[in-house]
């Protein structure tokens, strides 16, 4: 005699009524809004995670592609926009080239994801360097001259970005290494994603 399939039946369908997974909502809760440019330096081969939220365990949505190496010893990076910062963590949009910034399919139209601030790096346009984020903020160090040469030029070489941390409206927060000097942290406005050349003359605050 066989058995009644009455409980495989039920097993199906709780399994038909079960919900299906639904994609990783953006999470934007408390982070700052800005306008700033940056490019990625993630050093690995596979690029770098873009996560639906500021947090290493958050699911990944997305990824910026590998560094290009146009020299032999010159890689470059994808540069994006930075529209929001928290913790350490950066919501980026709009990659170039073309393609460097792919999000899957739930998150192609937004087009935002974050990647951690350790993983990007910008050029400073100016050479004022500040506590806060506002132009009438004490400078914590003039960056001006950094860099050797006879006419004490300014150039995206003075400093060495070593972290970014943050952003608020038009300025970034970043830590810098100076060649004579220690490490700082601050604020600047306006940079750059120019990685070969200066950013374009003519800034201010």
């Amino acid at each position: 005699m066989r058995r009644p399939r009455l409980p495989i039946v039920a097993i199906a369908c709780v399994a038909a009524l079960a919900p299906a997974a639904r994609a990783q909502p953006l999470e934007t809760a408390g982070a700052t809004t800005c306008d700033v440019r940056a490019f990625a330096i993630d050093p690995d081969s596979k690029g770098t995670n873009v996560r639906s939220g500021p947090r290493a365990n958050a699911p990944v949505i997305g990824r910026l592609v590998p560094l290009t190496r146009i020299e032999r010893d010159t890689l470059v990076g994808v540069e994006f926009d930075i529209v929001g910062s928290k913790e350490g963590w950066l919501l980026i949009r709009n990659g170039r080239p073309e393609g460097g910034l792919i999000l899957d399919a739930a998150h192609k139209a937004d087009g935002r994801g974050w990647i951690s601030g350790r993983l990007a790096a910008t050029t400073l346009a100016l050479p004022a360097f500040r506590s806060a984020p506002r132009r009438d903020a004490p400078e914590v160090a003039r960056l001006m001259g950094d860099i050797s040469g006879p006419d004490g030029s300014w150039g995206p070489y003075s400093v060495a970005i070593s972290a970014v941390h943050g952003c608020e409206g038009g300025y970034i927060e970043v830590t810098v290494t100076r060649p004579r000097g220690k490490p700082a942290r601050g604020w600047s406005y306006k940079p750059c994603a120019a990685q070969l050349t200066t950013c374009d003359g003519g800034m201010t605050e």
